[in-house]
């Protein structure tokens, strides 16, 4: 029998059980007829006094009665909405009196333990009050309705006995006797109701004690969110169980609480609980619990909520019945999603079913019993109880595996600086082949005689290197992602349009691993979402190169998109991920079967599907395969407009006046070398070039050039010493000054600082455009002071606030990056809120992102003013810094782009 079928078959027999087994024991108990109980014993355990009472209608008959006062009788226990006797109308509403002799042996002597009805009512023996829940009255103004702390027992009473309760009901959706009463000697009464403290005890201390770990374990790991959930659910079913069984936390008040606080209680701890129950399933199990559903479940009991907050017990206490059909359907589609993850031998999704097999049965027994008569027991709380072990397990497994995960971060800790190091050089190595494309690809535009369709693949390859580029500095992100601190910056994106950029993209390593990949429909509409176009990028990328690695040669990847809401994009392959994997595929560090693989892909992955507010989920099975499904918000509202395309017009170039000069261009890669050379036109300048900073020394040697242009990080010797050796010659040989302007992919304070200190007299950040290169030799060969176009270096002294509104810009900014100067702004305001928030780091990283973006775009002051926000964000006073943010936005609202 498979595992699905076997839970099944166990189910259904609890059911059966818990259906079958109330009925067959009350038959064996003796019952009231026409008002009288014949006890021809004393019972030695708690007898409950059921059957026919007398029964007054609109009459509180009096107590001292000898002989039963009345000539009609009532089923006890039951509502009395459909009796008709003595005059009564069908209805829930109204007041009147139960009467019943009990017929004990003569001599004997017996207490009553004293339930308390669902409205207001009180009880006499013999004459005697001995228990009051409230004040019955013939109205609603007159009627007090109230539940007793504690359910009394009362003192003993000489055989027989003869029991009168008034009661009334205007409060609640079911009026009567519907709780019985137990008649037995006083300590047969008290033994039982010590064993149901005892149980409702040892009840409440599991719910507490574990909705206590769990809360506290939040307070020190504030990153999981299941602990906080789960606690609360705990501590929800605690007071829920308490007020529907012996009311502990009742003890500290006085011996009547009002009945309308006392049922608003009841109702919202176990709407709170039914909420939080499915937001914890939702939180560990986020693929298999849909959103969706989550909302409709969460909406239907918020709804119930409200009418326990707004309308009186009478009209909300309906809710009941549609609120139990609720939690038997969502624990119907719970269990089915468990199952469905069980078979994919999910150890967690197996702990839940466990658990949620109690709870099941519990619910159905609660909706079966809802209305009958009898003691107002629910079997819900102990459902809760058994299946409240199930996700502790899930929990504590999985904080455990996060634990050991911190661990090893604490371990990779200890060689931060070496890693900082390596991911520093990765970076340049990175950046400089992809500044050589970017800049081929200027060169490239500035050619007139290129084809329209020439300057359209020509677009192609510089909006590619500037997509790689972006990925290259999209770790910053990952970290702020992981923290939770990243500032998404939601546009409409156009997922069609992505996916197929991928597939092209990937199509080429797809053939190499001999993989087939398939697009799934053949729809062409935009389908637009609501994100980050890198972010969607770099994940289906990663999901579709893990698929191909993970299908083996000649199997077929295939991809399908759906709009919707949300909407999917799911990669399918026809393996199966390991199981010893699959209970962990997206955390971090876990890999199987790649070499020099680091675990991160799926991590990341996620993270960035969770930063867009999406969903990135996983199943996997033998015969089915693998399918990984990505869900992001779509776009409200009309999608953009298309963007018109603009015309790319040549730079203008400017060098009248410069005398023939020569530049020696000194830079490792030689593609860096072959553009760079490109960008300097002849006449005027005559080029030469070299690999390395020591073959431009030996270059230097036999003939000095005019310019030095040379990069940082070269082998054998590097662009700062050999500045240094230059400055040293000069001074030493009398060497004529020779200008240097030091080129790098490193953007930060540090290399500036750096190269200037050895003597150079420029430094320029890669990608350089042929503008601001030849601006920088016209300033050196005029001996002009550095320019605001020149590097990012920080002058002594904040420069003027450049009053012009337009800036020109190169035109494949407009046109490539239309909503740029909106991007930037933002940022501003950002930064404002981060200083506000006193989040200083966050501050520091805004900075450091706008300063790139701002000096690519030719905004220059701004950039240096993002520059001093990154220098200053952790020491310098916070006035200092508003006023730098304030001057910035204020620039900013100014500035208008045009292209050249």
């Amino acid at each position: 029998m498979s595992f699905g079928r076997g839970l099944l078959a166990s189910f259904l027999a609890l059911l059966f059980l818990l259906a079958a087994g109330p009925a067959a024991a009350d038959h064996t108990l003796p019952a009231a007829m026409a008002g009288r109980l014949e006890l021809a014993w004393v019972p030695d355990e708690p007898l409950p006094l059921q059957g026919e009472w007398g029964f007054a209608w609109h009459r509180f008959v009096d107590p001292h009665w000898q002989g039963l006062p009345t000539s009609a009788f009532a089923p006890v226990p039951s509502s009395w909405n459909d009796l008709t006797v003595d005059g009564k109308p069908p209805g829930e509403n109204g007041w009147g009196t139960y009467a019943l002799q009990v017929d004990c042996p003569a001599g004997r002597s017996l207490a009553v333990e004293v339930n308390g009805q669902r409205t207001a009512s009180r009880l006499y023996i013999n004459g005697e009050e001995v228990a009051a829940h409230g004040e019955p009255g013939p109205d609603r103004e007159r009627s007090w309705p109230a539940v007793y702390s504690r359910v009394p027992v009362t003192r003993v009473f000489a055989c027989p006995l003869r029991l009168t309760l008034h009661i009334s009901n205007f409060d609640h959706r079911a009026g009567g006797f519907v709780r019985p009463m137990m008649v037995g000697t006083v300590d047969v009464l008290e033994r039982a109701r010590e064993r149901r403290i005892i149980y409702d005890t040892v009840l409440l201390a599991a719910y507490l004690i574990t909705g206590g770990l769990s809360l506290i374990f939040f307070t020190v790991r504030r990153r999981e969110m299941a602990p906080l959930v789960f606690g609360l659910f705990c501590v929800c079913m605690a007071i829920y169980t308490d007020m529907i069984g012996e009311r502990l936390f009742l003890r500290f008040f006085g011996p009547q609480v009002a009945w309308y606080p006392y049922m608003r209680v009841e109702y919202l701890s176990w709407i709170a609980s039914m909420a939080l129950f499915f937001l914890t399933l939702r939180g560990l199990f986020p693929a298999e619990i849909h959103r969706r559903a989550v909302q409709l479940v969460l909406a239907g009991l918020g709804l119930g909520a409200v009418a326990v907050l707004a309308l009186r017990p009478g009209q909300y206490s309906y809710v009941v019945v549609p609120g139990q059909a609720i939690a038997v359907i969502v624990a119907i589609y719970i269990a089915v999603a468990m199952v469905r993850a069980g078979r994919s031998a999910r150890t967690d999704a197996r702990v839940l079913l466990a658990g949620m097999l109690a709870i099941f049965a519990a619910l159905v027994a609660d909706l079966l019993l809802i209305d009958a008569p009898g003691p107002d027991k629910k079997f819900a709380p102990i459902g809760f109880a058994l299946f409240m072990l199930s996700p502790a397990v899930v929990i504590a497994r999985r904080l455990t595996k996060a634990l050991n995960a911190e661990e090893r971060s604490r371990t990779l800790e200890e060689n931060a600086r070496l890693r900082e190091d390596v991911e520093r050089m990765s970076r340049h190595d990175l950046k400089t082949p992809l500044n050589s494309i970017l800049g081929a690809a200027r060169l490239l535009r500035d050619e007139d005689r290129l084809t329209a369709d020439q300057r359209e693949l020509v677009g192609v390859l510089q909006r590619a290197a500037l997509r790689m580029l972006e990925m290259v500095n999209l770790s910053l992100g990952l970290f702020k992602m992981e923290t939770g601190n990243y500032d998404l910056r939601a546009q409409p994106v156009d997922l069609r349009q992505v996916v197929t950029r991928v597939l092209v993209d990937l199509h080429p390593f797809a053939d190499a691993n001999a993989v087939t990949l398939f697009s799934q429909g053949s729809g062409h509409a935009p389908i637009y979402v609501r994100g980050e176009e890198l972010l969607c990028y770099s994940i289906i990328a990663n999901l579709v190169k893990n698929a191909v690695e993970a299908a083996g040669p000649g199997k077929r990847v295939s991809l399908a998109l759906a709009g919707g809401d949300p909407v999917t994009v799911t990669v399918h392959n026809p393996g199966q991920v390991p199981p010893e994997i699959a209970a962990q595929f997206f955390e971090k560090y876990v890999t199987s079967g790649k070499s020099g693989g680091t675990g991160l892909g799926t991590y990341s992955a996620r993270l960035m599907a969770r930063a867009q507010q999406g969903e990135l989920a996983m199943r996997t099975d033998p015969a089915e395969g693998t399918t990984l499904t990505l869900t992001l918000p779509p776009l409200k509202g009309e999608p953009p407009a298309p963007l018109p395309m603009l015309p790319i017009d040549q730079p203008a170039l400017a060098l009248d006046g410069v005398p023939p000069r020569t530049v020696l261009l000194v830079d490792d890669d030689e593609f860096m070398r072959l553009v760079t050379r490109r960008l300097l036109p002849s006449p005027p300048f005559t080029v030469e070039t070299a690999a390395n900073g020591q073959a431009a020394v030996e270059s230097m040697g036999r003939h000095w050039p005019d310019f030095l242009l040379l990069d940082m990080e070269m082998p054998l010797r590097s662009g700062v010493d050999t500045v240094r050796w230059v400055r040293e010659q000069e001074a030493v040989h009398g060497r004529p000054r020779c200008a240097v302007v030091m080129l790098s992919g490193n953007d930060d304070e540090a290399s500036t600082a750096r190269a200037l200190q050895a003597g150079a007299d420029r430094f320029l950040v890669k990608p350089v455009s042929r503008e601001h290169l030849l601006a920088t030799l016209r300033e050196l060969e005029a001996g002009l002071p550095p320019s605001e176009a020149d590097g990012l270096a920080i002058p002594p002294h904040e420069p003027a606030r450049p009053a012009d509104e337009i800036v020109v810009v190169d035109p494949e900014w407009v046109e490539f990056f239309p909503d740029l100067m909106s991007y930037q702004r933002d940022t501003v305001e950002a930064m404002a809120r981060a200083l506000a928030a006193g989040d200083r780091e966050d501050l520091q990283f805004l900075a450091h992102r706008a300063k790139g973006g701002l000096a690519t775009m030719g905004l220059e002051w701004a950039a240096r003013q993002s520059r001093l926000l990154e220098r200053d964000a952790l020491t310098a006073p916070a006035t200092e810094l508003e006023h730098i943010i304030a001057a910035m936005r204020e620039h900013l609202v100014r500035v208008r782009l045009e292209s050249k």
